[in-house]
């Protein structure tokens, strides 16, 4: 999968990998995350990095909702100097989103993932990810999943 560097212009090899132990004290130390990374520790918490570096660039919390045929993204988070527009790096969000969906097709439910979003980035996930609107909730499934695969990770 490839990040995007800003300010370089260039592409950026990157790996998802699940958390350690020592990665949560050092993200709960760190002031580029702001949420508290402990109360989400019932749920996988993947991290991802550029492929020669180990700073943590953005965390994602899954929970798999199997009689449901669906994985939950629980919590999502970049890290503060990759938001806005005068971020170093791009992609990190969709990349940890498509991983998600690969996860999603991986498990036999057809790439369909779901989040209940803040109110604030619902425009966001629809608009930049394909994500539609049901009920309280967001989802993406199939072709969008797909999409976002091949967007984020080939």
């Amino acid at each position: 999968m490839k990040l995007w560097g800003t300010k370089t212009e260039t592409y950026l090899e990157a790996v998802i990998e699940p958390i350690k132990s020592e990665d949560i004290r050092r993200v709960l130390e760190d002031e580029q995350f702001g949420f508290d990374w402990r109360k989400e520790l019932q749920y996988e918490i993947y991290k991802i990095s550029k492929e020669d570096d180990n700073q943590i660039l953005g965390l994602i919390a899954l929970r798999d909702i199997s009689k449901e045929l669906r994985l939950e993204i629980q919590l999502i988070e970049i890290s503060k100097e990759n938001r806005g527009r005068e971020k170093f790096i791009d992609h990190i969000a969709g990349c940890l989103i498509a991983f998600t969906c690969q996860m999603a097709f991986d498990n036999g439910y057809e790439g369909f993932v779901s989040l209940i979003p803040k109110t604030n980035i619902i425009k966001l996930y629809v608009e930049k990810y394909g994500f539609q609107p049901v009920g309280n909730q967001l989802f993406t499934e199939l072709e969008n999943s797909q999409n976002l695969i091949k967007k984020y990770l080939q």
